[in-house]
């Protein structure tokens, strides 16, 4: 049997692996967990990994039988719509928020000389459902988290881009799959739906036509850097 070092190294070797992520540094966290806590760490991801295997094929299956018509269609429109706004919501408050910290940062609060403002978004399922499909929507909205409007100055990332920018990239929609069908010639799909629907793998146009986009949440992460600094 391998000594506890080499144990905990398997352990994270095997989260990295797992987490198909190579470029996410995540040495620092697991340094200050031990063997079983990063074993633990490991079986939860590979749970998470393989319900998303299923919720993906799933996915690929239901948008492949699904069928346009005209009242599907107008859903579609009224849900592309409204989730327009439901993303300026949260984009408005990005703006505010960085508005209000380089204030500070000008009249020399250095608590806010760098900063990073994040949003995210996720769905909630409606009460009331029979128990196999509460669970079906309950792994969905677990595995189904959707960054919004960011400034993230802290880590590098671009500029926070104008409203329209972010969302109808480079003046073109986001009529690609699943919206890449003629039935939705004249509809202008923007980025957040293609985000939920295509990116995350999980939602299908089954779903879509079950959702309200006023189940969805969202909510604001801010995070302040401070450098070591004297207590004194």
């Amino acid at each position: 049997m391998s000594n506890p070092i080499e144990r905990k190294q398997m352990w994270k070797n095997a989260l990295k692996n797992t987490l198909e992520q190579p470029k996410l540094d995540i040495e620092e966290t697991l340094k200050y967990l031990d063997e079983y806590e990063i074993e633990k760490a490991l079986r939860e991801a590979l749970e998470s990994k393989k319900l998303k295997t299923k919720l993906e094929k799933r996915q690929r299956k239901l948008n492949k039988n699904f069928v346009w018509t005209p009242e599907k269609v107008e859903k579609l429109r009224d849900f592309n719509d409204k989730m327009w706004f439901r993303y300026k919501e949260a984009y408005d408050e990005v703006c505010r928020l960085k508005k209000e910290f380089d204030e500070r940062i000008a009249n020399g609060d250095k608590n806010y000389a760098s900063y990073d403002i994040r949003t995210e978004f996720w769905y909630n399922y409606e009460d009331g459902l029979p128990e196999k499909e509460e669970k079906l929507w309950e792994d969905l909205c677990e595995e189904s988290v959707f960054w919004g409007p960011e400034f993230a100055e802290m880590t590098g990332r671009p500029p926070l881009k104008s409203f329209e920018e972010a969302m109808i990239e480079d003046g073109h929609s986001w009529n690609e799959y699943p919206f890449n069908t003629p039935e939705l010639d004249g509809i202008s799909i923007h980025y957040f739906m293609h985000d939920i629907f295509n990116h995350n793998h999980t939602y299908s146009l089954e779903d879509l036509m079950k959702m309200k986009p006023e189940n969805f949440s969202w909510q604001v992460n801010i995070c302040l850097e401070h450098w070591g600094q004297s207590v004194r």
